[in-house]
């Protein structure tokens, strides 16, 4: 019977803990690492201010937007704008809690023009059908201070109900406000 001198039954059995604990540490060290780079470069940041954001209903003009599109786009500007991860706290209209918040933004949403198209034209043509809405959004303080204002529009084209151009709105401004310097 022919033994090996350099493999044993149970030399095997430590390598592979040895090995998880190794590689367990080089994680945890460099979560550290990453820690401590991040803490480093908030304290070189200037402090940012935080802002609360309270969402208006779309204004037009009677009869211009249909209650159902009216209701939907402040429905998704709510959940939208609160996807953004933005804004410390996010209020509806009228809610009273908002009057004692520090540096309150207002969204306000003007109707610029709407297209009621037809879902039967845009599945049976790609080139007829399409619902378009475009509103004037506006960012501002309590005091009238704007931080943002931008035309924003909102479509469906080819599939899909009409109301799904009040998400795609919605989504537009919360991108676009995403993507400002608040």
């Amino acid at each position: 019977m022919k033994t090996s001198r350099h493999s044993s039954p149970t030399s095997g059995a430590f390598v592979i803990p040895v090995t998880l604990a190794m590689l367990l540490l080089a994680v945890l060290l460099g979560n550290c690492v990453a820690q401590e780079n991040t803490k480093a470069k908030a304290k070189t940041k200037s402090p940012a201010v935080t802002y609360a954001v309270q969402i208006e209903p779309v204004t037009s003009e009677e009869g211009a937007l249909p209650a159902e599109f009216s209701m939907a786009i402040y429905e998704n500007l709510v959940e939208q704008v609160t996807k953004t991860g933005k804004f410390q706290q996010v209020f509806r209209s009228g809610d009273k809690r908002a009057a004692d918040v520090p540096n309150l933004l207002v969204l306000t949403s003007t109707l610029k023009s709407f297209q009621r198209g037809s879902e039967t034209k845009r599945a049976v043509t790609t080139v007829g059908g399409a619902t378009k809405i475009a509103v004037d959004a506006k960012l501002a303080t309590r005091d009238s201070q704007v931080k943002f204002e931008r035309t924003v529009e909102g479509k469906v084209r080819l599939f899909g109900e009409n109301l799904k151009a009040t998400q795609t709105l919605a989504k537009n401004i919360a991108k676009m406000i995403n993507q400002s310097s608040l």
